[in-house]
């Protein structure tokens, strides 16, 4: 996107949670391939006819069924349609349509035009579909693209190694079987962003459309909101390292809050000199900390890659001001672990660095057992006015199993659907006006562990 400059154009910072909100992006992208393969003749009633029509059908799922032909696909979709109310399309219906017998039919690409002729019909778009058994070719599956017809879901059947073939969920297949089956490598290959396995197992024609829906209503599989963040935890619950780990393998950017605030501290700006003008040595004013934050991700690397923060918020009202930036966070997550848990996981770590340093080197003045409890006291003493204000937003892992098992969880979520809850509204037009002397009340141990960090930098 450029201006009559040729320069490169972006969109504004502010504008980018209502736009991932409201799917306004996916929306325009929609229209414009819409315009571009159907040509219509009068474009402005085209597309506010696809615009009534994507109102009434922008959160249905639209399924394609992919496998082995000896798996009963239909059996599978009539299932489904009957728990999702969307519409099953075979390859029957579209051979009836076009009155042919489908052993005389050697051209997919007209098959295919019959097909998205039956999926754009407004009666089928409104309550979404189930493609059972129509597509079986890599042919079928590029036709299907360039005519514009997206699915929001492409589940992969995957047979046992022997199955029973005297079950319901096998049929019988065409002579040439053998053939199609090389197709599912291709297919695999063409819908590799959307597709989603579901093995067959020992399971039943119920049991495998349960598992369907199962993925179906976690939500479209076509997503491109950028993770934003929130872990929250007392010290020792493995925050850091969760967020470490989601880094490396989503590559989000991880913000670790001590660390940005050691360095607004130091730096020579406007936002520095209000800290250090604190009547305390370390500043825990919320709308200063907030600054600094939202400094933080507002940056390129941030933006394209969303971020996922620890350390903060401390309070409500902390949270209230993060929530009021112009990239709020669209996810919390918060593990849940035994007080005595995270301090022997505390101590082992001590222990394991300092057999690792030089006895000249003695470990860091905050690790002492008095200021780590009184950390884990301060979390705890707020985390429950935190949980009430976020809702069913705030999603709860249990902290206290091993690593694997929590990143698991983590991940599963933040790259799962939007939470369920309502937004949190933050404080919306309505920020208080306060002063920058103003400091939350922190207690003096947990204080003191800041003061001690931004001691070393100076």
């Amino acid at each position: 996107m450029t201006d009559p400059s040729k320069r490169p154009l972006a969109f504004p910072k502010w504008y980018i949670p209502y736009l991932e909100k409201h799917r306004i992006t996916e929306l325009l992208n929609e229209l414009a391939r819409e315009l571009v393969i159907q040509r219509p003749e009068d474009h402005i009633l085209f597309m506010k006819q696809l615009l009534q029509q994507a109102a009434a059908s922008r959160n249905v799922a639209r399924v394609i069924l992919i496998g082995s032909m000896k798996i009963n696909r239909i059996a599978i979709a009539q299932n489904i349609a009957k728990a999702t109310q969307q519409f099953v399309i075979t390859s029957k219906d579209i051979y009836n349509f076009l009155s042919l017998d489908w052993r005389s039919v050697q051209d997919s690409e007209t098959v295919v035009k019959a097909l998205a002729y039956f999926l754009r019909s407004p009666h089928i778009s409104r309550s979404g579909w189930v493609i059972a058994d129509c597509i079986n070719t890599v042919q079928e599956a590029k036709a299907l693209l360039k005519l514009g017809v997206l699915p929001t879901h492409v589940l992969y059947l995957v047979t046992p190694f022997q199955p029973k073939l005297n079950e319901l969920l096998y049929c019988d297949v065409p002579e040439n079987w053998p053939q199609l089956r090389s197709n599912l490598f291709g297919l695999n290959e063409i819908f590799a962003k959307k597709i989603q396995e579901i093995s067959l197992d020992n399971k039943n024609i119920a049991e495998v459309a349960e598992n369907c829906i199962e993925l179906i209503q976690k939500g479209c599989a076509v997503k491109t909101v950028k993770p934003r963040i929130v872990l929250l935890g007392p010290r020792g619950s493995g925050r850091k390292t969760q967020a470490k780990l989601l880094s490396n393998i989503i590559g989000i950017i991880h913000i670790d809050f001590e660390y940005i605030l050691c360095q607004a501290w130091t730096s020579e700006n406007d936002l520095g000199q209000k800290l250090r003008q604190c009547h305390n040595q370390v500043c825990f004013h919320s709308e200063l900390l907030c600054q600094i934050v939202n400094k933080r991700i507002l940056e390129k690397d941030c933006l394209e890659m969303g971020w996922i923060l620890t350390g903060y918020p401390y309070t409500v009202t902390d949270f209230q001001f993060l929530d009021s930036l112009q990239t709020p966070p669209n996810r919390v997550i918060a593990l849940d672990c035994d007080l005595n848990v995270a301090k022997a996981r505390i101590s082992r770590n001590l222990e394991n660095s300092q057999s690792e340093q030089s006895e000249l080197l003695k470990p860091h003045p905050k690790d002492v057992p008095e200021l780590i409890q009184a950390e884990q006291e301060y979390f705890c003493k707020n985390y429950g006015n935190i949980k009430t204000y976020c809702g069913d937003t705030l999603v709860i892992v249990n902290g206290n199993q091993p690593e694997r098992w929590v990143h698991e969880c983590i991940l599963g979520y933040v790259v799962g659907g939007n939470p369920r809850g309502l937004p949190r509204k933050g404080f919306g037009t309505d920020i208080p006006e306060v002063c920058s002397c103003e400091c939350i009340r922190i207690p003096p141990r947990v204080a003191k562990t800041y003061t001690m960090t931004v001691s070393n930098l100076i």
